[in-house]
This record gives structure tokens, C-alpha cells and sequence, in this order.
């Protein structure tokens, strides 16, 4: 059932079938009544998989609230499927697809599958099982359950500052990449609103791994955490579970954790020369219901090496400025 969170939103909530992060937050900001009585448009932020129990939920959420599907809008914090998944189904005729230049690219690369031929191959040659690849080849839904017609879909490409504005809110796109290369969260100044995608979490950390495009992930998501960190967020909407809280805090703990994992990761490079990231990976701790490191899921295994990855990719990474401990000095 959709709930009212603040005056024309909504937060409706996504099942994510069979999937650990089990809910995806979609939040509908809808037209005040000035603008529902004339061209005023409401704004859906995220989707869901293209799975049928995540359709059958927005629709059922859509219709409890009653909105004029033909002023629909959709803003997509990022490329992920999760995320990305329903939109090209949702939107209407007139209807346009919001989305950073940098993911709504990544969607389209996404959609190849030249694209997961590659990350595949990447993660074997770090030591990833061949079987378990072959295995998530045909059950992982950020391959399988994209949206579909992307190249022809009414995508509107933004940068950090525009503004989209609907509901008596002004929301303004802030830039912060590092989950993925073009993650944005929405920002309302006069409300202290923040709709933080996946760049904030609650119960769980968002996962930072290896992207082509980005040569240090791990310190883009630490410099995007920066950049949020002073936003006064009265009400901050993230896209995962139904915890929430306060900004600073939450900045502070995510890259506390970082900290952590780099020195753990450092101390694992250390005690075992040569090991590829996949038996690094087995080395460091993870927060998962498992007996071992070879009892993960293959899902949750290829998170973790993906994020080891990165934390690689930033102990190695040779432009970062040095800064005071517990962070490492990586120059």
C-alpha cells in the first residue's frame, strides 16, 4: 500500500523477488491541485525490476492514488535494473525519462550483451568460479530485467543543477557518482528534502565495485559522500529498506566502514602476495548469513568481489591525496 510521506509525496513500495536487497522505494511526487487542473505533471523516482510482482505493485500503488498516468514523468537516480527496470514500460505517450547523460549511457551499455561478456571474463581472470558465472549469466537480474526499447525511449539527459519541478517542490539534481558512474540524488532546498537513490543507505551499505569509466570508484563515492555531507536534509528518502535518519551521521558511518574494509583489505594484500581479488575477497569480513566464503551465494559473492575491486582499485589509485589516519595515505 502507498504511503504519504510529506505533502504530494509518496513513497510505494517494490517487492525485489528473490533479491537480498529485498525492497526497492520508489517515491511519487504528485501535481498540487493548482497544477493537476492544468498541465501540471507528476514525477515517479525509480521503478523496479521488469518483473511481473514489481509491475503488479506499481500499478496497484499508482491506481490507490489516483494518478493521471497520460502527466506521468520519471526520474532515474541511476542505471541499475532495479532501478531503470519498468520505466520504458510505465511511461506514456507524452511522458519523458529523466536521468544523468553519464547512466542513461550505461543503461544502453547494459542492455548488450557485449557488456556482460566482458565484466563476466573480468571477474573470472580475478579468480571468480567460471561455474558460478555461467550460472548468473541466466539468473542475474541486472542483466535479465532492464528495461526494454531503450535507444527509442523519451530519455531527457541532465547535469548537476538543473531542477525538476513538480508538486510545490523544486528538486535539483546533485552529481554523485561512485555506486555508479552517473548516480544522482534529487535535492529540495526550501523543504531540506534529499532523495538519495543508492548513494544512502541505512541497513546496508550501498556496493561499490569496478566500472571501465571510473579508475577509482571507492574514492568518487568518498568524495560524493563529502559533497552531500553539509546539505540540511530534514527528510532524507532512500531507495532501499525502511530505515532511515540523519545525513551527517550516516555520511560518517559509511565511510567509517570504508575505512575499515581498506585496512582490512590492505592487511589481506599483505598476508597473501599475488592473491587474486576473488581470494582476497574470502579474506576480508562481510555482514552475510554464511557459514564460509565458499558457502556465499554466487549473487552476493560477485557483490563482494566487485567491491574488493574497488577497494584495490583505491589503495593502488596513485592521485589521491594523502589524509590523516584512520583513512590511508595513498600517494
Amino acid at each position: 500500500m502507498a504511503e504519504k510521506i510529506a505533502k504530494n509525496i509518496w513513497r510505494i513500495d517494490i517487492p525485489l523477488v528473490g533479491n537480498p536487497l529485498k525492497n526497492l522505494n520508489s517515491y511519487l511526487v504528485t501535481a498540487d491541485e493548482a497544477e493537476a487542473s492544468g498541465s501540471g505533471r507528476s514525477l515517479l523516482i525509480d521503478t523496479g525490476f521488469r518483473q511481473k510482482p514489481c509491475m503488479e505493485a506499481m500499478e496497484r500503488q499508482l491506481s490507490e492514488i489516483g494518478v493521471d498516468r497520460n502527466k506521468l514523468d520519471i526520474f532515474l537516480t541511476h542505471l541499475h535494473s532495479d532501478h531503470t527496470g519498468l520505466s520504458t514500460g510505465l511511461i506514456r505517450a507524452d511522458g519523458k525519462i529523466y536521468m544523468s547523460a553519464i547512466d542513461a549511457a550505461g543503461v544502453l551499455d547494459h542492455r548488450q550483451a557485449e557488456h556482460w561478456e566482458r565484466i563476466y571474463a573480468s571477474y573470472v581472470e580475478n579468480g571468480f568460479p567460471e561455474a558460478e558465472i555461467e550460472l548468473l549469466h541466466k539468473t542475474n537480474s541486472a542483466e535479465t530485467d532492464g528495461p526494454l526499447d531503450w535507444s527509442s525511449a523519451p530519455v531527457e539527459r541532465l547535469e548537476e543543477g538543473a531542477s525538476l519541478c513538480c508538486g510545490g517542490y523544486k528538486l535539483r539534481c546533485v552529481f554523485t557518482p561512485g555506486h555508479t558512474p552517473g548516480h544522482m540524488c534529487l535535492y529540495e532546498n526550501e523543504s531540506k528534502i534529499l532523495f538519495s537513490g543508492d548513494h544512502v543507505l541505512f541497513h546496508i551499505t550501498p556496493n561499490i565495485c569496478r566500472w571501465d569509466v571510473m579508475p577509482d570508484a571507492l574514492g568518487s563515492y568518498l568524495e560524493s559522500l563529502d559533497k552531500i555531507r553539509e546539505l540540511e536534509a530534514d527528510l532524507l528518502l532512500p531507495a532501499h529498506r525502511a530505515e532511515t535518519g540523519a545525513l551527517k551521521e550516516r555520511v560518517d558511518e559509511l565511510k567509517a566502514h570504508h575505512e575499515r574494509r581498506l585496512m582490512a583489505t590492505l592487511e589481506a594484500v599483505e598476508g597473501k602476495p599475488g592473491a587474486t581479488a576473488c581470494e582476497l575477497g574470502g579474506l576480508v569480513p562481510w555482514r552475510i548469513r554464511s557459514r564460509s566464503w565458499e558457502e556465499f551465494p554466487p549473487m552476493q559473492r560477485f557483490f563482494a568481489v566487485g567491491e574488493t575491486l574497488a577497494h584495490l582499485d583505491h589503495l593502488a589509485f596513485p592521485t589521491i591525496a594523502a589524509v590523516s589516519l584512520p583513512f590511508l595515505p595513498l600517494v
